[in-house]
């Protein structure tokens, strides 16, 4: 079997008191064995919402209205929260965003682990459960001594250390990281990067992660997919999408970013905002706010163009040319 994940004609929507809010739509990709994907947008683009539906960890008003999750050939996505419960975190962990405000501040760091593994491993018996710990403590290089400490005897980056520890903690082989380096700085992104990156290749581990920023994504990913309004607009290996980029919000995406190689110039903005997904607007949703509109971009939805290479984008204008 090649791929670990196939997601395919992903619907996810909400149902609020305005409507439903159709957050996620028509989305597809795969993923292999050991490989990373990054999921790249602005805030309210479907990333996270992609990613808990991989997950089943679906907000109460949130459900999957149409499509298929294969996760090692087998569709979960109709699970039942019972089904659900043998996958998370044995088969399918998150490296949660915030990680003071994910764990318990008033729990020992060793209780908060040992209660995750003993839930999901009923049969492991105390002394196993704090040997996992303590191994899992030196795998994501931690002192091993620090296990009884509580989360506010941590650094920032010693307690994203103990988050990755925590989804680790079952073995699962597809890892999905949330944000996995938000409101760090800068250094202690470099280690959190280089961790990460030391354990997918030591463990075989597959991921996904989810981010805003390009620079995280061409350091841990394999392979991004840039979305805009729960669609995704372009996606491919990661070089080729960030040198060789055909859709416009993928270029002012990636032209937001500042290049320290390349000429010294303002970075640029993307005028107007993303759409209300209530009522998202006909045809290609990033028409409102892109300077090639054609006539057809407001009519039709633009589907995926292979591009070559496993390079796709979902365009009228890149169709034309």
């Amino acid at each position: 079997m090649e791929h670990i994940l196939e997601v395919k004609n992903l619907n996810t929507f909400f149902e609020i008191s305005q409507g439903i809010v159709r957050a996620v739509e028509g989305v597809n990709f795969n993923l292999k064995y050991s490989e990373s994907i990054g999921l790249v947008g602005e805030s309210g683009c479907g990333k996270t919402t992609t990613a808990l539906s991989v997950m089943g960890m679906l907000p109460d008003n949130g459900f999957i209205e149409h499509g298929e999750i294969f996760f090692e050939g087998k569709d979960i996505a109709k699970n039942t929260e019972a089904q659900w419960q043998l996958y998370r975190w044995s088969e399918i962990s998150m490296i949660f965003q915030g990680a003071m405000n994910a764990l318990n501040p008033v729990m020992k760091i060793s209780d908060q682990i040992t209660e995750a593994i003993k839930l999901h491993e009923p049969d492991s018996s105390d002394k196993a459960a704090r040997e996992r710990v303590l191994e899992l403590f030196h795998l994501v290089g931690l002192d091993e001594k620090r296990v009884d400490n509580y989360p506010h005897e941590f650094s920032g980056g010693m307690r994203q250390r103990v988050m990755i520890a925590m989804a680790l903690a079952c073995r699962p082989k597809l890892i999905i990281g949330d944000e996995p380096t938000t409101a760090l700085d800068v250094m202690v992104q470099a280690q959190i990067i280089e961790l990460i990156n030391d354990l997918r290749e030591r463990l075989n581990l597959s991921m996904i992660a989810i981010t805003h920023d390009l620079s995280i994504i061409s350091e841990i990913c394999d392979i991004v997919a840039v979305m805009y309004a729960g669609n995704i607009v372009e996606i491919g290996n990661v070089r080729d999408v960030i040198r060789q980029h055909k859709h416009p919000y993928a270029k002012k995406l990636i032209n937001a970013f500042p290049n320290i190689y390349g000429k010294k110039t303002m970075v640029e903005s993307i005028p107007g905002d993303p759409p209300n997904l209530l009522n998202p607007p006909s045809g290609c949703r990033f028409h409102p706010r892109c300077e090639y509109c054609l006539p057809v971009c407001k009519e039709s939805s633009p589907e995926l163009i292979d591009l070559g290479n496993e390079h796709f984008v979902a365009c009228h204008i890149v169709g034309r040319n």
